[in-house]
């Protein structure tokens, strides 16, 4: 005997990318998330000069110690500045979504980053421009330009840059501004006015450097995402117009085999008696056929309408009383469990959550069918309700029935997948009711954990979030 094997599948979003069209380099998306991210680093430097601060107040011979003396009242003065600007930025970004024009964004990002590099060059000038690496911060913000913006604009920040630090190494060796410097034992200015100018310069040309390397290698980057990008949406296009070819065709399809079905139902109920027992064996078989693909146009159908409306909308949600959907569903089962002798109990009297009731029944009842297809005659379908938490609530649908390989678990989910053991089975297979699952369980944010043994039986455990986030779930009719 084999022992208890077990998959969880987890919601995965298959979600098309925008195709870029990249004057800005990123596109609304990319630009909102970096632009809350830069708030975020802001922060962090607000919170080192305020530390700075406090230590050269409360501990000045640390600092000492190492040759540093900082001004307190200026660095102060930078911080509360930095902090208003930032929770201004802040308000701004709360009004922007990811439907925000890219025009918004991107001169939300030209804002913070022009005060930042004037409140850089403040702090470049106080801690001394020439007698100091802190000019090098200016390289932070010219790596981040070229990785938001396409290189004319992040050269514009490069150049823009270096006229600053010029600008304040100028001043300060005409006297306009007095020197500072934040190391103790050293000259405020040290150098002669034409080796000032080259320190300065020379740093401008390593800036020049780094800029054209991550310009550039961010620039190719976005070029491939772009190829990749659009190469994606050509397919899902390709595979949407196939879709509904394959669903114009299928649906064709249902006239004939009601046809069919009818006449095979004609013939039992009027002329049966009249047949030879061969003739009565080839009705059967063309009845059970006929049923089988039609259960097959069915699934496809379902299963086309959730790959189309994923790509239109939503679909709308309201409170959904768990005890009371898993009832329906045992009620709309009753016939296939009582033709095989299957009992359906359930357990478990309470459970609400907030998403989409037509769908979760379509989950709910292709995993209850498929627990009645695989037990073994006169067995047992559990369905237990079990609120985890305030966030979610789980559904297990356990049966006796063949159990599922290890080796084949993770594949259960895909399109047209059958065992061997299961096509032997249930002859009334189409392999598209966990492929359904799967796409609704994605939309709806629904884990699955599957827990089976060979000869034993399966348990799926549907673990449902009290909320839906997802901003499409696919629509479909059961």
């Amino acid at each position: 005997m084999l022992g208890m094997a077990t998959f969880e599948l987890t919601a995965q979003q298959d979600t098309l990318p925008a195709a870029p069209t990249g004057w800005a380099g990123l596109e609304s998306r990319d630009l909102l998330r970096n632009a809350r991210w830069f708030t975020r680093i802001r922060w962090a430097i607000i919170a080192g000069m305020a530390l700075a601060c406090l230590l050269q107040t409360v501990w000045p011979q640390l600092l000492a110690f190492i040759g540093v003396c900082l001004p307190v009242l200026p660095l102060i003065m930078i911080a509360i500045g930095l902090t208003a600007t930032n929770l201004l930025y802040i308000l701004l970004l709360r009004r922007y979504s990811d439907t925000t024009r890219r025009r918004k964004l991107f001169i939300n990002l030209w804002m913070q980053i022009l005060l930042d590099l004037a409140a850089l060059t403040f702090l470049v000038h106080l801690a001394g421009s020439i007698t100091t690496f802190v000019s090098l911060a200016y390289l932070f913000h010219i790596v981040l330009a070229c990785i938001f913006f396409a290189p004319p604009y992040s050269l514009l920040v490069t150049l823009l840059s270096g006229l600053l630090f010029i600008c304040v190494v100028v001043l300060e060796l005409t006297g306009v501004l007095s020197p500072c410097n934040i190391l103790i034992n050293t000259p405020a200015c040290p150098r002669a006015l034409a080796s000032s100018l080259l320190h300065a310069l020379s740093a401008i040309v390593f800036w020049l450097a780094v800029w054209y390397l991550v310009a550039f290698i961010a620039q190719a980057l976005r070029k491939r995402d772009r190829q990749l990008a659009e190469a994606n949406h050509q397919l899902l296009l390709a595979e949407e117009a196939n879709n509904r070819q394959v669903l114009r065709t299928t649906h064709d399809l249902k006239a004939p085999f009601s046809g069919i079905e009818s006449n095979t139902q004609l013939l039992r109920t009027l002329h049966w008696k009249e047949l030879s027992e061969p003739v009565r064996e080839i009705i059967a078989r063309i009845d059970t056929r006929s049923a089988a693909l039609r259960e097959r146009i069915k699934d496809i159908l379902v299963l086309g309408a959730i790959k189309s409306q994923e790509q239109t909308g939503t679909a709308s949600t309201e409170r959904i009383d768990i005890p009371a959907l898993v009832a329906s569903v045992v009620t709309d089962l009753e016939d296939k469990a009582a033709h095989r002798g299957i009992t359906v109990a359930t357990a478990g009297a309470e459970g609400a959550v907030y998403s989409s009731p037509t769908h979760l029944k379509t989950l709910l009842d292709n995993l209850a069918s498929n627990a009645i297809f695989y037990s073994h005659d006169e067995g047992t379908v559990r369905i237990t309700i079990t609120a985890d938490s305030e966030r979610a609530v789980t559904v297990s649908i356990a049966d006796q029935g063949i159990g599922i390989r290890e080796d084949a678990l993770p594949s259960i989910f895909d399109e047209y997948y059958r065992t061997r053991e299961a096509s032997q089975h249930n002859k009334m297979s189409t392999g598209l009711g966990l492929a359904i699952v799967k796409r609704i369980a994605n939309n709806l944010d629904i884990a699955i954990r599957v827990h089976s043994e060979i000869g034993i039986g399966t348990t799926f455990d549907v673990v449902i979030p009290r909320r839906t986030s997802n901003t499409n779930p696919a629509a479909a009719q059961h």
